[in-house]
């Protein structure tokens, strides 16, 4: 008997076409599509015309899409936030885009406008290459066409960054950056708290995302812990970070950086996704210019042994290491065998949220002789 569960092979569209692109009218109303988180800064009237053909995506791409069968992702995000059911035959308005995620997908940019997956809820056109067994398989789309304008220019998410620099803005505010050992370690949660902590104390936050995946639910956790201001790479224009260049990952971090630097802001908390030894992540973390742009790290892991190695890891590289959290933390045997091999601090949920921890933090971030105290002691 055959397994009913088993993933079939992506059937393709078939269509008459030469082998250039073609441009032709919009086939649908887009605005009436289902359009992802991914392309909220993006003004869809601007899409006048469909590209089709032999075509080669680049990622950010908007492109036009019909849901063919339902899998992993049931659901897209909208720009608001609202997690939309999906129908068999739906139009969704997403970007093209590689995800690396341990935990779901491993999955890059097509160079043809075949048949491809939705690996991310938030809105990514994709071809899936690997997948955990613990999700099933990617929901399957078939594109119809990139949009463009009435020109026929591709519409990219590049064109609608909104990233400003605030030139005349406080140059010594604080940067506290968390990290983790894996994707589902924990930084989100503890993103969250800081901000959390830190405004119940009374002091302005602004928090950045400056690696992953689009998607909204980390934004939308750090706006209700009450962010100030929160921006990620797709403020920026990009659908992802999977595979870029080290370079454009530092730029990406200075151009963040610069945007939250308002005279209001008293500290900016940067999450850096994936593990410390994603390719990307390892990188961007072991580059001179964000090490010397850190006033501070919190770092999180999954389990002690993660936890001890992070922690020897990144204060190596010249990161002062205030505390390690995450899902360790909420470990009370875990955080024992922590606390046995490094004088870091263990951060727990409960404490950096309590009242003061906040005036706590800010001082050892804004006074130099608490920070080489605590340097001193390790």
């Amino acid at each position: 008997m055959k397994n009913r569960t088993q993933s079939r092979k992506i059937e393709l569209v078939k269509t008459q076409v030469d082998n250039s692109s073609q441009i032709q009218p919009l086939p649908v109303e887009v605005n009436k599509c289902k359009r992802a988180f991914t392309t909220r800064h993006v003004n869809l009237d601007d899409a006048k015309t469909l590209i089709t053909g032999d075509v080669k995506p680049q990622a950010g791409d908007l492109v036009l899409c019909e849901v063919t069968r339902l899998r992993q992702h049931c659901r897209i995000e909208q720009p608001n936030g609202r997690r939309s059911r999906m129908f068999v035959k739906d139009k969704i308005v997403v970007c093209y885009g590689n995800r690396y995620a341990p935990d779901q997908f491993e999955s890059i940019v097509p160079d043809n406008l075949d048949a491809c997956h939705l690996v991310a809820g938030g809105g990514v056109a994709s071809l899936m290459r690997f997948r955990s067994p613990k999700v099933k398989p990617a929901t399957e789309i078939q594109p119809l066409g990139l949009l463009a304008n009435k020109s026929g220019q591709v519409l990219n998410l590049k064109q609608y960054s909104i990233l400003k620099p605030n030139q005349s803005a406080n140059k010594n505010i604080p940067i506290l950056l968390v990290s983790g050992s894996s994707m589902n370690a924990g930084k989100t949660t503890t993103v969250a708290s800081l901000i959390k902590g830190l405004t119940a104390d009374g002091f302005n936050v602004s928090a950045a995302k400056v690696t992953g995946t689009g998607s909204g639910g980390d934004l939308w956790h750090f706006i209700d812990a009450g962010v100030s201001t929160a921006i990620d790479f797709t403020d920026a224009g990009l659908v992802s970070t999977y595979l870029m260049s080290n370079q454009r990952l530092v730029k990406l971090f200075d151009d963040m950086i610069m945007h939250l630097k308002t005279p209001q802001t008293d500290v900016i908390v940067v999450e850096v996704a994936d593990g410390i030894l994603q390719t990307e992540t390892k990188a961007l973390l072991e580059s001179p210019e964000i090490i010397n742009a850190t006033t501070a790290m919190v770092y999180t892991a999954g389990d002690s042994s993660s936890a001890v190695y992070g922690d020897n890891w990144l204060q190596t590289l010249g990161y002062n290491v205030l505390g390690i959290s995450g899902v360790v933390s909420s470990n009370p045997l875990g955080v024992q065998e922590v606390e046995k091999m490094t004088s870091t601090p263990v951060f727990k949920k409960k404490e950096i949220v309590q009242a003061g921890f906040g005036h706590h933090l800010y001082n050892l971030l804004t006074e130099p002789e608490l920070m080489q105290q605590k340097l001193d002691e390790k």
